[in-house]
């Protein structure tokens, strides 16, 4: 009987000796890989940290042990970890996964974690385990390969603002040097002379939004535009002027409400095409029932210079159309020339500058655009 007791003794003792080798075995594996363990109890609080993570973020855990976890979590990301562990009481025995920033001495570190329950004898959670990784360089490739994403496209309508720029500003520039043309085959020897003064102002605007293209070109590979000092009357009427012929042919009346010596700090090809844009859209939706009148203003708002265009064509039906106005390819009039461009290009432009445009329009009365221009750009002129 006590041959049998003495063997039990070994056997029990052998056992023991494996669990302890056993548990040697596989603390020394966690203690000595390169990922993050930490355990807490049923309240975050932290009850063992490895010896890798306390050294990764310089702490000592015989400070830390008892206090939350949180603490060393960045205050952003507490709920992301508060609904991870939740998800661990919810579905007890699974994987949840979740990323954490935490403070560092080099900064910020991105970290992924694994959090689990451990059950006690019971088979009742007692105990959260979380493993986890340093994955900044993964998250820092991640943010590298979005920047370029927003390059690429910040470039790409940069690209159909360009397009449209030359399909629409220089063709309005030939439509009236054509125009004018015409005018000079039948027209008296006076009237040939006045022709050549507008022809020499119109080809004089064809040369600016040439240059002005090629400002745009330049700087093709830059994510900011090219800003300049704009004198607004001064623009306007050279604009006005590169496109005579199409308001003499209107008998279109342009009023100005403000001084020559206001400005704005923005890109020259982008306000060309925006004030090109509206002043055509104008003479394009002009009244069949009364000649064509344009109301030219700039206030300072808000932070803002608003370019102000009022004119009394057609008007558009905003109860019905408002929420498409400046949508691409949308047309409200039925005109055969109308593309549904325009305005899309417009909003773009004027966003891509910072600012912003609005409409107030009534059927077959007025239309109002206000296009705000950030007066806080720098000077590049």
């Amino acid at each position: 009987m006590k041959k049998i007791e003495k063997g039990n003794d070994n056997d029990a003792n052998s056992i023991v000796k494996q669990i302890r080798a056993d548990d040697h075995y596989y603390r020394s594996i966690i203690e000595n890989n390169s990922f993050y363990v930490i355990k807490t109890d049923l309240e975050g609080k932290y009850t063992y940290m490895n010896p890798f993570f306390c050294q990764k973020f310089g702490l000592e855990p015989a400070e830390l042990l008892g206090t939350p976890s949180l603490d060393l979590i960045i205050e952003e990301d507490h709920q992301a970890c508060i609904d991870t562990v939740q998800q661990c009481f919810i579905n007890p025995g699974q994987s949840h996964w979740v990323i954490l920033r935490k403070p560092h001495s080099t900064g910020i570190l991105s970290t992924q974690w694994e959090f689990r329950t451990v059950p006690d004898e019971s088979g009742n959670s007692f105990e959260l385990l979380c493993i986890g990784h340093n994955i900044t360089s993964l998250i820092m490739r991640q943010q590298e390969l979005q920047t370029l994403v927003n390059v690429t496209a910040d470039q790409n309508k940069k690209l159909i603002n360009f397009t449209y720029i030359i399909s629409h500003n220089i063709r309005s520039h030939v439509a009236n040097i054509i125009g004018i043309i015409d005018l000079n085959d039948d027209g008296n020897e006076q009237e040939k002379d006045m022709s050549w003064d507008i022809i020499k102002k119109s080809v004089s605007g064809l040369d600016a939004t040439i240059r002005n293209l090629s400002d745009v070109i330049n700087i093709q590979t830059n994510t900011n535009l090219l800003i300049k000092k704009i004198y607004v009357k001064d623009e306007i009427i050279r604009i006005i002027d590169s496109i005579r012929i199409l308001f003499d042919k209107a008998n279109a009346k342009i009023s100005y409400h403000f001084e020559e010596s206001i400005f704005l700090q923005t890109n020259p090809a982008y306000l060309e095409s925006i004030v090109l844009n509206l002043l055509t859209n104008a003479l394009k939706y002009k009244s069949p029932h009364r000649a064509l009148e344009v109301d030219l203003n700039v206030i300072e708002q808000d932070g803002y210079n608003i370019l102000i265009f009022k004119d009394n064509g057609v008007g558009i039906n905003l109860e019905t159309n408002g929420e498409e106005i400046f949508g691409m390819y949308k047309t409200f009039h039925g005109n055969a020339d109308a593309k549904g461009l325009g305005l899309f290009i417009i909003k773009n432009q004027i966003e891509a500058l910072g600012g912003m445009i609005e409409v107030e329009s009534t059927l077959n009365e007025s239309t109002t655009f206000k296009v705000f221009f950030p007066v806080d750009k720098s000077i590049n002129a």
